[in-house]
């Protein structure tokens, strides 16, 4: 154990502290604590990451929260970097949070109460802590975070999340490879980082090089399990909010590919939450994707609004929980950023009250392909109208450009971007409102309810959301896929019927935004979304085995007539309704 103040006088260091296991395993950890005597409450940060670098991309240095009265404990979870034992994502979280929070309770100098923040692993090591009650828990800012280990994290809808869980093997496998001694593999690991975007397009997914293989085993697990089984129920938040009763700052982002689950935990925990924690939880939404987090996303500054100030709003929220510190004014429930207007909106639940379901039909005269063809959005239901057709390989998927995924942004598809370049492909059908006469405000959930039929045993649909600015911009709001086979629960699939027209609904994820007067609403429909997900082979075969032997060309037919009024529903919040505003 080594004790240092050597950059902050105000702060001590203790590295490297063994902090033992139930079962004998020792993971290692870093305090930091004030340098004036008292005893001070806890925060505890468990990361895969390396407790040496703490998460600093998104927060301050634990250094920061030592000097605003906190014994910081930042501990590297088992099987990673100076811990003992061996790392399988999720498996030990729950016992080894319990044992360290009851042991980090009893250090000396401090005040027996444990807060617990950290964004993605960091924010799902504390719900599954939680889960087990710990005596001294007290409050928890999870960040980043979803309400599955199967949908909306390993799988959307039967589709792989591939450049989330691809890139982010390939990042964690390093210092396992490191750990055992294999410098060889660790260099291989880095060349494949450095080449991922050819990585991406390497099958069948199942057969990674031999790295991979041997130091992420896990990796072949999730794609043995394409449904929803007991293998994602053991470790999904979803299926145990009962035994939540800690209060949670749920922090979440608007480009993020677990805000749909962050939203959901919210709102589950206060729907089936012991009664200690119902009335204890809060919602807290920023336009950032997943990092790092700024005012600039992808593409767009949404101004000094959207900066960085996490660490003041958690310790606002940790000096409430663990030092008794009431706030002035009791907080709202919910604080949101409302996008296009970019300012902060405050509500009591989710989703908002006054929000009212309005219809956009999917149009066309002649072809929607492209954004040459004369696809609209129109407000009017149609008549007799022929449907649109597109022809999807999974050879020449349709690339995503922005969007929600995880992870980095230059190795993954992130935020927003302008869709110009693929709205330019004939398989994509893009349907267009006219221009705005005054500003559409949309909270809540989006969707889009698609009527179509295929040619293949099985494919997929993508429905992206898109704000349509003057000069012609085409900026993405959110997005949706839903693998065909899926299409009537996550547990089982089922081979679609050729040329059957079915019906599908594909859930756009939340959103708020304000769509400008002058701007217009848009759709686009496609087949693929790649790397964000897997290429459907056309195929009903396990994902992890597919080829290119296995590719099938699918011709896609949308329909949208009397019989079929194929339509996006928006979640309008009418005029004269607005939201409570707070700067």
């Amino acid at each position: 154990m080594l004790k240092s103040s050597t950059f902050d006088p105000s702060v001590q260091i203790e590295r490297n502290v063994s902090v033992p296991m139930r079962d004998g395993v020792k993971l290692a950890a870093d305090i930091y604590r004030p340098a004036a005597d008292g005893a001070y409450p806890v925060l505890l940060l468990r990361t895969p990451y390396n407790k040496e670098d703490a998460q600093t991309m998104n927060y301050a240095h634990p250094a920061w929260y030592a000097r605003h009265g906190y014994v910081v404990v930042v501990q590297d979870v088992r099987g990673r970097w100076a811990s003992e034992g061996d790392f399988h994502p999720y498996a030990f979280e729950a016992e080894d949070g319990y044992d360290t929070i009851e042991w980090a309770a009893s250090l000396p100098g401090v005040v027996p109460k444990v807060g617990m923040y950290g964004f993605s692993y960091a924010a799902a090591v504390q719900w599954l802590a939680a889960m087990t009650r710990p005596p001294h828990l007290s409050a928890i800012a999870p960040a980043m975070i979803g309400s599955d280990s199967y949908q909306g994290k390993a799988y959307r809808n039967g589709a792989f999340s591939l450049a989330l869980l691809q890139s982010w093997v390939l990042f964690v496998a390093q210092d396992t490879a490191l750990r055992q001694k294999r410098p060889d593999w660790a260099s291989e690991l880095t060349d494949l980082y450095a080449g991922i975007h050819a990585y991406y397009k390497r099958l069948p997914l199942n057969d990674p090089p031999a790295a991979v293989k041997s130091l992420a085993p896990y990796y072949l697990e999730w794609l043995a399990h394409p449904t929803r089984d007991d293998y994602w129920k053991a470790t999904s938040l979803r299926d145990h909010y009962g035994s939540i009763d800690v209060p949670a700052l749920h922090i979440g982002g608007w480009y993020d590919i677990f805000i749909d689950g962050t939203i959901e935990n919210f709102t589950g925990i206060r729907r089936s939450g012991t009664a200690a924690a119902r009335d204890a939880q809060y919602l807290h939404i920023e336009p950032w994707f997943h990092m790092p987090w700024s005012r600039y996303v992808g593409e767009l500054d949404f101004g000094p609004e959207a900066a960085n100030r996490i660490d003041e709003l958690q310790l606002r929220w940790f000096n409430r929980w663990l030092k008794g510190e009431e706030p002035e004014e009791p907080p709202a429930k919910v604080r949101y950023f409302l996008m296009g207007s970019n300012t902060w909106q405050e509500a009591e639940s989710w989703p908002v009250p006054g929000a009212e379901t309005k219809s956009y039909y999917l149009r066309s005269l002649r072809k929607a392909n492209s954004v040459s063809g004369d696809g609209r959005l129109s407000e009017e239901a149609p008549g007799e109208e022929f449907p649109d057709v597109y022809v999807y390989h999974p050879s020449i998927p349709v690339p995503a450009l922005g969007g929600r995924s995880g992870a980095v942004p230059d190795l993954t598809p992130m935020g927003p971007r302008n869709q110009l370049p693929i709205e330019v492909r004939n398989d994509v059908l893009v349907y267009t409102s006219a221009r705005l006469e005054r500003d559409l405000t949309i909270t809540g959930e989006a969707s889009v309810e698609l009527y179509a039929a295929t040619t293949a045993e099985d494919t997929d649909f993508v429905a992206k959301l898109v704000d349509v600015y003057p000069d012609g911009r085409a900026i993405n709001i959110a997005e949706g896929i839903i693998r065909a086979s899926f299409r009537n629960g996550l547990e089982r699939q089922e081979p679609v019927p050729p040329g059957q027209v079915l019906r599908y609904v594909l859930p756009l994820g939340p959103t708020a935004h304000v769509f400008k007067k002058g701007h217009a609403i848009r759709l686009d429909v496609t087949s693929s979304l790649f790397p964000t997900f897997d290429r459907n082979p056309n195929r009903l075969i396990n994902p992890g085995e597919a080829t290119e032997a296995d590719f099938a060309t699918a011709t896609q037919t949308v329909y949208h007539d009397a019989r079929y009024p194929s339509r996006l529903q928006l979640p309008v919040i009418p005029d004269g309704k607005a939201v409570k505003e707070r700067t």
